[in-house]
């Protein structure tokens, strides 16, 4: 069945009103791989999304699946995957580490890489005009870096509203949107299990691939190494307990896979990668006591 064909049929079954499953897909730039293993396993135990959350490449993994919510859109993102590395995603580095400081501050650089290989992406991966027309809805958090808050877009341009919530700070240069320049959804929401709740979902399905690292930490550190692994950190602490879960309101929170220290530019783990995302949500999927689960 052609994608716009299983799109409509989506679209059209999907009720107005309350949904009762929405997945929450946090960032982790290369450690998305393990969102599609996760997902893989949701999908195997009937759990059909109505609606999708997410931050960077969580927002990119979301808006794929959001444009037709099926098993077979599924295995095209994870044959994507697959075959994903580091170039794809952030080209060639035009702007050499190894330079020397006085030279990016004279040349007043914001970023490091140029974002044509990630919009190139993001044109790929989401063949629609406008976010709003995908299957099911699609909300993606992006961070205004005028007011220091988070901004939700479940509308607008697909290419720049996700290079947005992707734009790593220091990596890619802030997009304009809406007024106002954005980077990077995860500097201050890079869980948004709130985003789900507020939607009024029955069951909230949380993936949170966040605990990967950026840069060097051993003893070649260099400055930009030490600003993103604070940034990473930073992250981390902003992964605050719940609040405003309704009684009729369920959150499954997987565990986090232990991947060890992946650096989040790393394209190379990606089968390991899935298989964590797998085990971690068929684990969850037992302790919520979906048919079919078990443990062990």
């Amino acid at each position: 069945m052609a994608l716009s064909l299983r799109r409509a049929r989506v679209r059209k079954s999907v009720s107005s009103g309350r949904p009762q499953e929405v997945v929450v897909l946090s960032g982790g730039g290369s450690l998305g791989a393990a969102q599609v293993g996760s997902l893989r396993a949701l999908y195997e135990a009937g759990i059909r999304p109505d609606a999708f959350v997410g931050c960077s490449v969580g927002a990119l993994n979301a808006a794929f699946l959001a444009v037709d919510p099926t098993q077979e859109r599924l295995a095209e993102l994870e044959g994507i995957w697959r075959t994903l590395d580091r170039a794809d995603v952030f080209g060639r580095n035009r702007r050499m580490l190894a330079s020397h400081p006085l030279v990016h501050a004279v040349r007043r650089d914001d970023h490091l890489y140029e974002p044509d290989s990630l919009r190139s992406l993001v044109k790929r991966w989401v063949p629609i005009d406008d976010l709003g027309d995908t299957a099911v809805p699609c909300h993606v958090v992006t961070t205004d870096l005028v007011t220091g808050q988070p901004s939700w877009w479940a509308d607008g341009d697909p290419v720049t509203v996700l290079t947005a919530s992707a734009c790593l700070p220091a990596l890619f240069p802030p997009v304009a949107l809406g007024g106002s320049l954005h980077v990077d959804g995860g500097v201050v929401c890079p869980v948004p299990i709130d985003r789900a709740l507020e939607l009024g979902a029955a069951r909230v399905w949380v993936v949170d691939t966040s605990g990967g690292t950026l840069g060097r930490r051993d003893d070649r550190m260099t400055a930009l190494d030490v600003l993103l692994q604070s940034f990473a950190i930073s992250r981390a602490h902003l992964d605050r307990p719940l609040t405003g879960v309704r009684p009729d309101q369920r959150v499954v929170r997987m565990r986090r896979p232990d991947l060890g220290h992946i650096e989040m530019r790393d394209f190379s783990q990606t089968p390991r990668l899935m298989a964590a995302g797998y085990a971690v949500a068929k684990e969850a999927l037992a302790l919520a006591n979906v048919p079919g689960q078990r443990t062990g």
